[in-house]
């Protein structure tokens, strides 16, 4: 008999993080050590409310192609300890495979389907959980595919004859990104509306880091399950809590990456910034107000502190001030929109993925 509720997770994007990092004792990256502990929460929590069953939506890895032992061992120890209390069900998302599409072979998390209650679905058709009614298809290269996938279960399961089988009494976790849930990220073409029109009685969807309830809790955008970068600014990172009748969001308790700005008010700032990294963007500062501003929000508790703002120099008669202005930013979008190389999918993770190398960059600098 399936035990309710079951967790999911998403988009965890293990990584030897640079910004705001530190080293631990033990070697572990001190941001990575804060990811895997919001998993070890997620399950204590399901455990908690008496599931046995957690699945995973993708991107356990935040590198493609490549392997870092420190990374890949921390991880698979957080999932093989957990796996003693629990199931674990995984699909691949695209920062796991070595190439476009889901193969046995390309993707980086395949070993771990050697742990003892762990499943690593690498199925184009995906996998059928019968338990908890819930289908897994992992990621595949372009959403006509996805669709042409959709359409074959639709033909298999789609109908009353497929019994408890049936696409209206199935529970879908896919990855990919659903129009809609990203503010500012141009949509690719896969609405909420069409995603519901499937058939399935809720879908769940990995991918973009921001959790979203649509089409009257139909559909799902799952949400990393932690803040990773400046791109997840405004956005709902945690976990689900599944039961037959209902769904659960829980916030992630890792620091969030959060933005200052002039339009900000005094009284607001502490609360905004305290336990998080904080970047202080499109004001015009001095050298000796940067510091200044600094050391105040590391007193209101802000785990690390970046600035993005126009530099005022003052001349050496103190009487004006000359402004030092950047559009780097600008630039390298721009630059970014002119290759033809980029899919349209990736284009706002290679965005997101410049911007965090710009931001390293100038909180060293800063």
């Amino acid at each position: 008999m399936a035990k309710w509720p079951y967790l999911i997770v998403s988009d965890i994007h293990a990584h030897a993080w640079s910004a705001f990092s530190t080293r631990l004792p033990n070697g572990m990256n001190s941001r990575l050590k804060i990811t895997l502990d919001e998993i070890d929460r997620a399950v204590n929590e399901l455990v908690g409310e008496g599931g046995d069953t957690a699945y995973c939506a993708g991107d356990l890895l935040h590198t493609r192609g490549s392997m870092d032992p420190e990374v890949f061992n921390p991880l698979h120890k957080c999932i093989a300890d957990n796996a003693a209390d629990i199931n674990w069900r995984i699909i691949p998302g695209n920062h796991d495979l070595k190439d476009r599409d889901t193969t046995e072979l390309g993707n980086a998390i395949q070993t771990l389907g050697a742990i003892e209650n762990v499943q690593i679905v690498t199925n184009r058709t995906g996998m059928l959980f019968p338990d908890h009614g819930v289908l897994m298809i992992p990621w595949h290269g372009s959403k006509d595919a996805l669709r042409a996938t959709i359409k074959e279960l639709h033909d298999a399961h789609g109908g009353p004859a497929a019994g408890p089988a049936a696409m209206g009494s199935l529970d879908l976790i896919i990855h990919v990104g659903i129009d809609g849930v990203l503010a500012g990220v141009p949509d690719h073409g896969l609405s909420a509306e069409e995603v519901a029109s499937w058939g399935f009685k809720r879908v769940f969807a990995g991918d973009y880091h921001n959790h979203k309830e649509m089409e009257g809790g139909k559909v799902y955008s799952i949400g990393a399950t932690s803040h990773q970068q400046w791109g997840d600014i405004d956005t709902k990172a945690g976990f689900l809590l599944v039961y037959e009748d209902r769904v659960e969001y829980r916030a992630s308790h890792a620091p969030s990456f959060v933005e200052i700005t002039a339009d900000d008010s005094e009284e607001d700032i502490p609360s905004i910034v305290d336990g998080n990294y904080v970047r202080v963007r499109g004001m015009k500062l001095t050298d000796a107000e940067i510091n200044k501003f600094r050391a105040e929000l590391v007193e209101m508790g802000a785990k690390g502190v970046t600035f993005q703002v126009t530099r005022e120099t003052v001349s050496a008669r103190g009487s004006t001030s000359v402004s030092k202005g950047t559009t780097l930013d600008q630039s390298v979008d721009s630059f970014i929109d002119q290759k033809k190389d980029i899919d349209l999918d990736l284009l706002p993770l290679v965005k997101a993925s410049a911007a965090q190398i710009l931001t390293d960059v100038r909180s060293v600098q800063s």
